[in-house]
Order: structure tokens, then sequence, then C-alpha cells
């Protein structure tokens, strides 16, 4: 249920005041513990574009004075359901960079998982990744299960939302957005897709830079590849 903390709102004023090259781990946890609650102000209007192409939702500091409050909490389904990220403004104005900028794939970790950065049960483990392609060495034969994800891994609203961008933005006629199963390898799932090396005359650095814009949708800790 959204909730909306002033209390949290002051403990994000103390943090923005960190210079920005100070904020480490500690002060990343610190924020993450504040942001999900605190009343915040929006602006007008809510949803811009930023300058990577993805839109966001902008919720800064409130000024001095009466506001209507929101919070991530109490926009976090809209987001989901929108395919937009979230910008998070120390000043009251988008004039100034964000203090931090959240994607899809971070909004949608925190609905699955309480946790912006992932799957716990997944964080730490290193993925070997090439130009955002999973890369690995197959030393024998093996099958693996192709199926639709659940709602447990990756719902079917953040599926639309990427169906959407790679049809327009990817220029994708039909996207096919599946997950594979391979309990040999780390992580066991992996979110597949119908973007291959074919579809960029074999230039693997063009499938490279589409496939780091898909990962903007995913949660830090899912697998992406190319459909098999």
């Amino acid at each position: 249920m959204p909730q909306f903390d002033l209390t949290h709102t002051q403990a994000l004023v103390e943090l923005f005041a960190t210079p920005r090259e100070q904020r480490d781990d500690k002060w990343q946890r610190r924020f993450y513990a504040a942001i999900v609650d605190a009343s915040m102000r929006a602006f007008d209007p809510q949803v811009e574009k930023g300058p990577d192409g993805f839109f966001y939702f902008a919720l800064a500091l409130p000024e001095p004075g009466a506001f209507t409050p929101f919070s991530v909490s109490h926009v976090l389904e809209y987001v989901l359901d929108n395919g937009v990220g979230i910008a998070v403004f120390g000043a009251a104005g988008r004039s100034a960079d964000p203090e931090w900028v959240f994607t899809y794939g971070d909004l949608l970790a925190y609905a699955l998982y309480g946790d912006f950065e992932g799957d716990p049960a997944e964080r730490g483990h290193q993925h070997d990744h090439h130009n955002g392609i999973a890369v690995e060495t197959v030393k024998e034969r093996r099958e693996v299960l192709v199926g639709s994800p659940s709602e447990q891994y990756y719902p079917k609203r953040a599926a639309a939302a990427l169906a959407r961008f790679m049809h327009e933005r990817l220029n994708v006629p039909e996207p096919e957005i599946k997950v594979i199963a391979d309990p040999t390898a780390c992580p066991s799932l992996s979110l597949a897709i119908n973007l291959r090396p074919s579809d960029y005359g074999g230039d693997l650095e063009r499938l490279g830079a589409a496939m780091r814009y898909v990962r903007w949708y995913l949660p830090r800790t899912h697998g992406l590849m190319s459909l098999p």
C-alpha cells in the first residue's frame, strides 16, 4: 500500500547533500531504504523522455509549503503498467541532473523481490557477457527448455512493455519473449528474445548495443540471450 513519509523525505535531503563522488555502498543502502515511501512532488508533465531515449516519471524533493504527495510506492503500479522508469530529482525542476535514475528493470525487481538490484538469490553470481550478449563455451550437447515466462519471473505487463519497445524502436515485426531453463547454467533461467546477429548483418557490435537497450527492461540479475 502506498506510503507518504516526510521523515524519509528529510533523509533524502541529507543524502543528496553528500557529493556524488562520495556516495558509497552505505549511502546507496540508506537511499534505497528512504526512497520507497518518501513524500515527493511530481512535475507537470509527470512523464518525459530522458536523454537515453527512455521515458521517466519524475519525482522531486518538495519545496516548503503545501504540496500533493507522490512516492515510489505510490506510482509503482503506474510505471510498471506503462513501461517507464523513475527519475529522482533533488531540485524542484528538471534543470539539474537527477540524483538517481531507476530503470524499468530496477522497478520490476523491487515489485518482484523487494530489492531494486534484483533477485537476492542470484546476486553475486558472475555472468560472462560480451557486448550485452550471453557468451558461453559449450562443451557438450545438452537440452534446454523454452517456454513463456511466469508471472513470478517476468510478468505479462513487463513482456508487453518490452515487446512494444522491440517493435517500435528495434523494428522487430513480431517480438518473441521467452524464458530458457538450463539447469547447468548460471543463472538457470534467462529471458530470450528474437534478436539475432543476422538481423544486423552479422555485426555483433550493433546487436550488442540493441541488447543493452533491452536490458533496461530487465532486473539486473536476469540473464538475457537470443532465442535459439
